[in-house]
């Protein structure tokens, strides 16, 4: 039986394929770890195990933990910025006359993303993972995830809705206060839940109407 061309195994495109399969399972199993567990079930030993695989090969598709845990760093962003893409998206259909309602529902989606993933949370923001130092690409790359925050704000100021001033330092100061707020509420520091929500929506007013009332650039 002749073997036909589209048959032919490439060994290499095998291989990489076989790599990339392992490393998402592994990532996939660390998601779960962290998920279930928190970050102190992430070592090198229970991800491996989780897999059946040794820990010669983890470290060999990830250098080692703080490789893994970089992995977890950028997943987490990438989440946190689908979905803020999504909230901008249903901002520009909003029809509420608050003028602002798109920055409410950007810092309403931050507040229910770290709420619903305060692992991966503590990850991206805290010292989850002791000894965890993002390289600096990873930060700048986790820093693209409020891009849509800032072309909010940028649309937001040429529409009148503020005034004009530079949107990616408003989006900071918007980031600082909502992280602040969420950092104190992940950490235990409020005894009642709604305390927490009335501490996060009151940080956000502050921001947003020192804005509003901020003198314009000339």
């Amino acid at each position: 039986m002749k073997t036909r061309k589209n048959d032919v195994v490439d060994f290499r495109q095998a291989q990489e394929d076989l790599r990339g399969a392992l490393r998402q399972g592994m990532l996939d199993a660390a998601t779960r770890l962290l998920r279930e567990e928190g970050p102190s079930a992430l070592t090198v030993r229970r991800v491996a195990d989780a897999v059946n695989c040794s820990t010669t090969l983890l470290y060999s598709l990830f250098g080692g933990k703080d490789g893994l845990a970089n992995e977890l760093y950028l997943e987490g962003f990438a989440r946190l910025k689908g979905a803020f893409a999504a909230a901008e998206q249903t901002g520009r259909k909003n029809s509420d006359k608050d003028r602002l309602a798109p920055l409410r529902m950007h810092a309403r989606i931050y507040h229910a993303y770290a709420k619903e993933n305060p692992a991966y949370y503590m990850v991206m923001f805290g010292d989850a993972i002791a000894g965890f130092v993002p390289p600096v690409e990873s930060r700048k790359q986790a820093w693209e995830s409020l891009a849509a925050l800032i072309d909010t704000f940028a649309r937001l100021m040429e529409e009148g809705a503020l005034p004009k001033s530079n949107p990616t330092a408003a989006a900071r100061l918007l980031w600082a206060a909502m992280h602040g707020a969420v950092s104190l509420e992940l950490k235990g520091y409020y005894l009642k839940t709604d305390r927490a929500d009335e501490l996060f929506d009151a940080a956000v007013n502050a921001v947003l109407t020192a804005l509003r009332v901020a003198t314009p650039e000339e």
